[in-house]
């Protein structure tokens, strides 16, 4: 599904450039729930925000499904990201100035009819238990239940991948379980699933362990 081949993204400071993934080799199958693991630097975020389409790697190839998006016209390659793949991350990033089912609808906003856009994300909501706040406002909810809010607003464009990244970093014990029961649902339903995490516990839940140091990587398989 997403193949990178000496991937590297570098910035320039000055007369100074500073790596920040180096040489990365990494092949992610259909279905799969891989989670990135290494410490603050390491390269897990910046890696993200490569196979979401936020950077453009500064070397190395990136294939989706087959195709190379160095081939891809901009804005081909951002509808591809748009369509394929939707992101969750630690902080929610929900709008505080909207309701639960307004937030979850934005993803679409620009690109269908409200009504259609707002059938769909009340069956989101529903999946994911939130029903009975739809109206509510975030700063009226647990943080487990924005995160929740937020995974349903990741649904809603029906990505092919998911990138978390620390999804369950803000979460006591309870809501990460939450949390991560809702992920593994969704991961046998067939989501291909990445996941950029400290805990450990998260890991666990994952086919494949990737871990990374320096913005470079080393592959593991988790024990059972």
């Amino acid at each position: 599904m997403i193949q990178l081949e000496g991937v590297t993204l570098s910035y320039g400071v000055e007369k100074e450039t500073i790596l920040i993934l180096e040489g990365v080799d990494l092949n992610i199958t259909s279905g799969e729930w891989i989670t990135l693991m290494g410490p603050s630097g390491s390269g897990k975020t910046t890696l993200l925000n490569v196979l979401s389409g936020l950077i453009s790697p500064s070397a190395g190839t990136l294939m989706l499904e087959g195709a190379d998006m160095k081939d891809m016209k901009q804005a081909d390659r951002q509808n591809y990201f748009r369509t394929n793949s939707s992101s969750v991350y630690q902080q929610f990033r929900l709008l505080p100035q909207f309701s639960v089912l307004e937030n979850v609808m934005l993803p679409l906003v620009p690109y269908k009819k409200k009504s259609e856009i707002e059938s769909s994300a009340k069956k989101l909501i529903e999946r994911v238990g939130l029903s009975h706040r739809l109206m509510h406002f975030p700063h009226q909810l647990s943080g487990g239940e924005q995160q929740r809010t937020s995974i349903a607003r990741a649904l809603l464009t029906s990505p092919k991948i998911l990138l978390c990244d620390e999804p369950t970093g803000n979460l006591d014990t309870k809501n990460r379980d939450n949390i991560l029961t809702l992920l593994s649902k969704l991961h046998q339903e067939g989501l291909t699933i990445v996941v950029a995490t400290h805990d450990k516990a998260v890991a666990q839940r994952s086919d494949r362990i990737v871990h990374l140091k320096d913005g470079m990587i080393s592959e593991g398989i988790l024990q059972s």
